[in-house]
């Protein structure tokens, strides 16, 4: 089988998106090696992504929920979540793919270059591939826009007793850490910013400010080796999705390669999930014969408004504890500059603009409403064109639901929903358009 997309890491987003383009009929291999292993929790809404790819709660890979508790800003705190180790869900993802008709590859890439029209990926094993589409699931990788340096130190440990299973987060002057109580096993993981201390010592001196750590990690033994890896948000810099200097080649990022948000703001899983699927809708309205350049502007334009709206959240978690110290006040500060850099819609910018949109799985340019509130635009409310009403109500004052109505061919009620949308939004031409509007 000669490809036609080539997916470069067999994480949760490359083995999913894999899987959706194989599903739709398109040939792809799938390359990459094991995932490393620990636990993530997962919240109700990435659980429902997951159960969307046939990995359903109560399954061994998904349990819970669990109760998580613990204090942040001076406050208590609870919730719940699920847990997943990450290794087993990785394999899991890939079974699947590969039962979608994906072709895998379970080894790492040496080399990725052009050639004649197509990109050609060289493997440790000596094997060369090619294909016109690459899609790079490797992670974080390449030139980026990113907030302050963190790293995530995680550890497991065994214990000789323990609880039927829980949860917690809680802040140290330096950073902040997250662990699993589940019977004899214990997982911790700290999140904090290199230089103070060494990585691998983060949860004994978490544990010296942090009673409830200390009690959790007393009597434990460490299990296997720590592990590291980056934690900050980041933003993969190439605008144009990875457009190769041969225009007609087009390399596509999906996953942490395209989006990491910081772990305060923003689950990993949920994060990979979301991409692929993006990114999947993506290359398969190119493929069915849509513009390539407007299905990556959409894709471009969703994956930077996930990653800002990641960053704003961030930094507020993080400013709600600046009253521990330099740590949580810097980062902060960072994270707030960095969503400074977005360029959001003022008030005089909005209107109607014609912006990259979904329609019956095809990536189309359309007139959308386009605000501070939603810079990417809207199209409709309740099945009402939205640029369309407006242009309505612009060139009849005084409008009322049951006028455009009648005017646009659309139910009254629905119209009146639209109306009453755009008061809201503050994107109405007229003033009290909306008063008709039921419990409006």
């Amino acid at each position: 089988m000669r490809p036609e997309v080539l997916v470069l890491g067999a994480g949760p987003a490359g083995s999913v998106l894999a899987r959706r383009l194989a599903c739709s009929g398109v040939r792809v291999a799938l390359l990459g090696a094991a995932q490393r292993p620990g636990l993530e929790g997962v919240s109700d809404r990435s659980r429902a992504l997951l159960a969307e790819e046939n990995i359903e709660s109560g399954a061994s890979l998904l349990q819970g929920p669990f109760i998580r508790r613990g204090r942040w800003g001076g406050r208590l705190v609870q919730g719940r979540e699920w847990l997943v180790e990450r290794a087993s869900l990785a394999q899991a993802l890939r079974e699947r793919a590969v039962s979608a008709g994906v072709e895998e590859r379970p080894i790492a890439v040496t080399q990725v270059t052009q050639e004649a029209g197509a990109w050609r990926v060289s493997t440790r094993s000596g094997e060369t591939l090619r294909a016109p589409l690459l899609v790079e699931a490797r992670g974080r990788r390449g030139p980026a826009r990113r907030g302050s340096l963190l790293l995530a130190v995680s550890q497991r440990y065994r214990r000789r007793a323990g609880v039927a299973g829980e949860t917690r987060i809680e802040s140290a002057d330096f950073g902040w850490c997250w662990w699993v109580e589940r019977d004899e096993d214990l997982w911790v993981q700290v999140v904090a910013r290199p230089g103070r201390h060494r990585p691998f010592g983060w949860a004994a001196a978490a544990a010296r400010q942090i009673p409830e750590l200390a009690r959790a990690l007393n009597g434990a033994t460490p299990v296997g080796e720590p592990s590291a890896c980056a934690a900050h948000a980041r933003y993969g810099l190439d605008r144009r999705g990875g457009v190769a200097p041969d225009a007609t080649l087009r390399a596509w990022r999906v996953g942490d390669a395209a989006v990491a948000l910081d772990p305060l703001s923003g689950q990993g899983i949920y994060q990979a999930l979301k991409s692929a699927r993006l990114v999947a809708t993506a290359i398969l309205s190119a493929l069915d014969g849509g513009d390539a350049g407007l299905a990556e502007r959409f894709v471009i334009e969703r994956h930077e408004e996930d990653f800002y709206r990641g960053v704003r959240v961030a930094a507020e978690f993080y400013r709600q504890n600046a009253a521990q110290g330099e740590f949580w006040v810097q980062t902060a500060r960072a994270y707030e500059t960095l969503g400074r850099l977005q360029r959001r819609p003022g008030a005089s910018e909005r209107g109607i603009e014609r912006r990259p949109t979904l329609i019956d799985g095809r990536i189309v340019e359309r007139e959308v409403i386009v605000s501070g509130a939603h810079p990417r635009g809207v199209l409709q409310v309740a099945g009402v064109p939205l640029a369309e009403l407006v242009r309505h109500l612009e060139a009849n004052a005084g409008a009322t639901p049951k006028s455009a109505a009648r005017s646009l061919g659309r139910p009254d009620r629905a119209v009146a929903a639209a109306m009453h949308w755009l008061d809201q939004a503050g994107s109405s031409p007229s003033k009290g358009a909306s008063e008709n509007y039921p419990g409006g």
